[in-house]
């Protein structure tokens, strides 16, 4: 009998001789595997403890950092050594994804910025992991372009390298690293270094990189063209939103000197009062940060606005159109009464509510260039500003960018003469924090109340404070610790104060400008368009306001401590926010997944954007390799093969590479009881279940034996090695088990330990005697009993693969279980498939533990 065996295993090798060679012997290639997972296991150990530690509240620890993420970063090292080793180095680019990835997270660490990328890049050229060179803002419009093909106009970026060039010729670092930090109201000195930045000389690689890109830009537009030129800082639209504290130069002639003059003034506007302010009230070092600038054809609108694909009210099942007429200027910055949608995220996308605002002015492009605030034409004033069919395009390309990030957005967009659609801007939008709410004895009586459910809720909670009406901006300089910020309009200015602010109300205003970004980013409870909040309050009253849940707003007379309560946010709490989400920065390129299902296109090394997918990457792949090596007969004949004596014909030949065997045997066979191997007794236990073996024939029609026997030469052609035999290669937590029943070939490849996240189940079935229709209904039956059980499954003709990963090790038994009956089960069905009914009668019958065909 072994010399049978052993002339079987040559009999395999010789039959395998004309593939790729093997220079690995599959005991070799089994400790790969168990090496990349203790690699990988460790990894992910590591990403726990940082996620843990990091997601606290306590101030970020550079030296912890520094040693942790070594050790993550020299355990994935370790574990692409033995990956590149098990694959033959088939997945080459893997490496250099994580050198990539690994540098960028170094750079981090040590606030490093970057200075290899060139001055000026297209958006076309930008990758997902150019932030740090090109800004938060470039960096998600180009992914948005690149990656879900969305309209968005054409555009470069001048980016940090050009930044870093232009302060080091005009010798500006020493007048940057001087600006305080002690206040957090900015020095005046910061304005001399504006005025420097404004007259500086660029330097020629970046004035030669920049009209280069012009003269490239102007062949992509059929007539005068003008650009949009914005700021893209190097955390901007990331963790940090920097809502309105930069410079935005609209409409600026394509000309040499205007986009350089343009370019300049948004590289200044990094040190203006309120940027300065802004840094430092997040935690930041003024100075530190860099500047990228988005240089995008300006587009003409009809109209423009901004969707929050959620409602910042905390609902996500619903999205937030706001629109006005002309330029999204009036929009962003409150100035104007603009149209406001909802939409229910559906497939119908029904509008659940509409509001037309009274659009008393609008902003619009001039010819010669520039913009200006006009009177919106009576006749337009009351009119809509999208069609239904807009409204639903909107919330279509919305719900995609949304579905890309798997996050909510902030998005501003316009729709130009012809009717086209465009996406300026897309952004994580910041959601309300829910406050608790007080009790109902707690709440005032009815003579107290000084307003009530007016205007729109930007953001909950509950302050108080003596009023301060705005009536100029200069006026923000008086302004008292712990006051209620009242206003005619709202602005992003108010970043210089909100440190000290108890509360912000405006007579003007949509929760869709700049300013409410800030207010929800910094938690601070603000109502906007609320009519007449400076008629109402006098200056220097005591008031309460209140903003609940539902986003009702009461100003209440008077200083009402039970009522603030949990609700108060104390300036001070904003002194860790810079370090909080500095962690989190750092976190977001090592814990993310993006490769959930291998089945997917994105499966691939180039959708490796985090660490954890390159650890990802690397499991899925490396389980491949086990299954393939397996199942092509990469084995060797010097292991010990014996013959598994079951209760059933089953003919299971079994080869154990280490610990799968609790005994030799005899050389003519061994028992159940003598396999150690979990896995794969836990698929015999299924084969041989009571009843699920047939070893009556079942009666073939006419033309389904012709259909098997016009398939006889193609199944002996690849597969006449496992006439007679079936293979299982083990070990105690894995096997590898390759069978053949009559014309069913079947795959199951399975490693069962106590780490849920090592543990994995393929399974893969081919062939079937009868004709197609019913070999693809056998398909189907297969498909929609293991798709109970969780596995992603693909299916093609009469071909089906399935997988599943990362269960406990009880589930794994128990689903072993089922597929070894599923073996037996339907080894005779395609005869019976008569119909697409018949698929769903054996499902069920199957599913209920009914085994008669």
């Amino acid at each position: 009998m072994q010399n049978g065996l052993s002339g079987y295993l040559q009999s395999i090798l010789n039959t395998f001789r004309g593939r790729k060679s093997r220079p690995l012997p599959f005991e070799r290639l089994f400790e790969l595997f168990r090496l990349v997972l203790a690699g990988n296991n460790k990894a992910i150990e590591l990403i726990t403890d940082m996620g843990d530690t990091l997601g606290g509240d306590y101030l970020f620890d550079i030296t912890y950092i520094r040693r942790v993420y070594a050790g993550l970063s020299e355990a994935i090292r370790g574990s692409l050594m033995n990956f590149e080793e098990l694959t033959l180095q088939r997945y080459s680019g893997l490496p250099a994804s994580f050198t990539r990835i690994d540098r960028q997270i170094w750079r981090m660490i040590c606030d490093q910025g970057p200075s290899d990328a060139d001055p000026v890049l297209f958006y076309e050229d930008i990758s997902w992991d150019m932030t740090s060179s090109v800004g938060g803002k470039n960096a998600h419009l180009a992914e948005v372009k690149n990656n879900l093909k969305l309209p968005i106009p054409e555009a470069f970026v001048i980016t940090v390298r050009a930044f870093e060039e232009l302060i080091e010729l005009n010798d500006l670092d020493g007048k940057i690293g001087l600006i305080g930090n002690d206040s957090l109201i900015p020095d005046a000195d910061t304005g001399e270094l504006y005025e420097r930045i404004l007259h500086a000389e660029l330097p020629p690689s970046v004035s030669h990189a920049i009209d280069m890109a012009m003269d490239r830009i102007k062949t992509r537009c059929s007539e005068a063209c003008f650009l949009s030129v914005r700021s893209s800082a190097e955390e901007e639209d990331g963790e940090y939103s920097f809502a309105g504290q930069f410079e935005t130069i609209l409409n600026v002639p394509l000309e040499i000197n205007a986009v350089k003059d343009a370019y300049k003034k948004v590289v200044a506007s990094l040190f203006s009062p309120r940027s300065i302010a802004y840094q430092k009230l997040v935690g930041m070092i003024p100075g530190r940060l860099k500047m990228a600038v988005g240089c995008m054809l300006m587009i003409d609108p009809v109209s423009s606005g901004v969707v929050y694909t959620a409602q910042p009210s905390d609902d996500r099942n619903a999205l937030l159109i706001v629109a006005a007429w002309g330029l999204g200027t009036s929009v962003v910055d409150g100035s104007v009464d603009a149209d406001h949608y909802v939409v229910e995220k559906t497939e119908d996308l029904e509008i659940m509510e509409k509001k037309i605002g009274t659009k008393a002015s609008m902003f619009v492009t001039l010819a010669s260039g520039g913009i200006a605030q006009t009177e919106t034409p009576v006749e337009m004033r009351a009119r809509p500003c999208l069609t239904a069919a807009q409204i639903r395009e909107l919330a279509i390309l919305s719900m995609q960018i949304e579905q890309y990030y798997r996050k909510s957005q902030d998005i501003e967009w316009a729709i130009d003469s012809s009717g086209k659609l465009f996406i300026l801007q897309s952004r994580p939008l910041r959601m309300q924090k829910s406050v608790k709410a007080r009790s109902a004895d707690m709440v005032p009586h009815e003579e107290q109340i000084l307003m009530k459910d007016r205007g729109t809720a930007v953001q909950r909670g509950v302050g108080s404070g003596r009023v301060f009406v705005l009536h100029h901006m200069d006026d923000l300089a008086r302004f008292p610790k712990g006051a209620v910020l009242v206003s005619k309009y709202d602005s992003s200015n108010f970043i210089r104060v909100m440190p000290y602010a108890s509360a912000i109300l405006t007579d003007t205003g949509t929760s869709a400008s700049h300013m409410a970004s800030l207010c929800r980013e910094f938690r601070i409870p603000t109502a906007v368009n609320t009519k007449d909040a400076t008629a109402v309050l006098r200056h220097g009253q005591e008031v309460t306001v209140a903003i609940d849940d539902e986003g009702r707003m009461t100003v209440y007379d008077s200083i009402i401590r039970e009522l603030r309560g949990d609700g108060y946010q104390d300036p001070a709490q904003m002194e860790d926010i810079y370090e909080y989400r500095k962690k989190k920065y750092i976190l977001k390129h090592i814990a993310p997944l993006n490769l959930i299902d291998p089945l997917q296109d994105n499966f691939t090394i180039e959708g490796c954007k985090t660490l954890h997918d390159i650890l990802r990457f690397m499991h899925e792949k490396s389980v491949m390799e086990l299954v393939e090596k397996a199942r092509y007969g990469c084995m060797v004949a010097r292991h010990a093969a014996v013959r598994l004596d079951l209760p059933i014909p089953a003919g299971i030949i079994v080869i154990d590479i280490g610990g799968g065997l609790s005994s030799s045997g005899n050389t003519e066979g061994i028992s159940l009881d003598q396999v150690a191997s979990e896995p794969l007794r836990g698929i015999i236990r299924g084969m041989i279940y009571p009843g699920i073996w047939r070893s009556e024939a079942v009666a073939l029609k006419a033309h389904d034996f012709l259909s098997s026997m016009m398939r006889m030469p193609d199944i002996t052609a690849d597969n006449a090695e496992l006439v007679g035999y079936n293979i299982a290669v083990v070990s105690r937590q894995y096997v590898n088990l390759s069978v053949r029943f009559g014309y069913h070939f079947s795959t199951i490849d399975c490693y069962c330990s106590d780490i849920d996240r090592n543990n994995h189940i393929y399974f893969r079935f081919s062939g079937g005697a009868t004709d197609i229709t019913k070999r693809s209904r056998r398909i189907q039956l297969i498909a929609d009993i293991l798709k109970e059980y969780g596995f992603n499954i693909n299916t093609k003709g009469d071909i089906v693969i399935c997988r599943l990963s990362n269960l406990g090790k009880g589930q794994i038994m128990t689903i072993l279980d089922q597929l070894g009956r599923l073996l037996s089960y339907t080894r005779q069905l395609d005869a019976v498939l008569h119909n697409d009914s018949a698929v769903r009668h054996y499902t069920d019958k199957f599913l209920t533990g009914d085994y008669t065909v």
